[in-house]
């Protein structure tokens, strides 16, 4: 009697394998953006950090990254939003500073891939000159940004899915998701 595999278990093999890859592969994306997701909130807590540490010293507004002591590590100028004063990007996230006399929004976005659109923003309110305690967001951005996200992707496809965020509210602009 010869040894070896009939056509029909190697075509088994093939089915869980096949089966396997389609359940292994969407969570692995899901780690690896979630992984870029950690990298780019690092950086906008540095940054953020660095601005309210600029403002305790200095008890002015920073209006660019180049006043802060912090070292960003990109050098690219594609802005997230229009808005924004300054801007530094790396092909992939955009990070940006956004003030006014009434509040100071410092984000990170997404320029590029699956989640363009998708943004981290640290938001001060500076009422009478004081700088309150920031909050940090999750947002699927619809419009008025220089990119907004897939309108084919389900609402919370970012923030809900791949962050783990709740739904917080939505206005003409955007979906806001309080982060974990």
């Amino acid at each position: 009697m010869e040894k070896g595999f009939t056509l029909i278990e190697l075509l088994v093999v093939v089915l869980i394998i096949g089966i396997l890859a389609s359940i292994a592969v969407p969570q692995y994306q899901k780690a690896v953006e979630r992984s870029r997701a950690t990298q780019a909130l690092t950086l906008l807590a540095t940054v953020s950090n660095a601005y309210a540490a600029h403002h305790m010293a200095s008890g002015t507004w920073a209006t660019s990254f180049d006043e802060l002591t912090v070292d960003i590590p990109w050098t690219g100028r594609t802005k997230f939003l229009p808005a924004e004063r300054d801007t530094r990007s790396n092909g992939t996230w955009s990070l940006g500073l956004e003030n006014s006399s009434n509040y100071v929004i410092i984000r990170v976005g997404r320029i590029n891939g699956k989640y363009k659109g998708a943004e981290f923003h640290t938001v001060f309110v500076n009422p009478n000159g004081i700088l309150s305690s920031p909050h940090t967001w999750c947002v699927e951005r619809k419009s008025g940004a220089n990119f907004v996200f897939d309108t084919n992707l389900p609402h919370g496809t970012y923030c809900e899915k791949i962050i783990k965020g709740t739904y917080h509210s939505e206005d003409a602009w955007s979906r806001i998701y309080n982060l974990p």
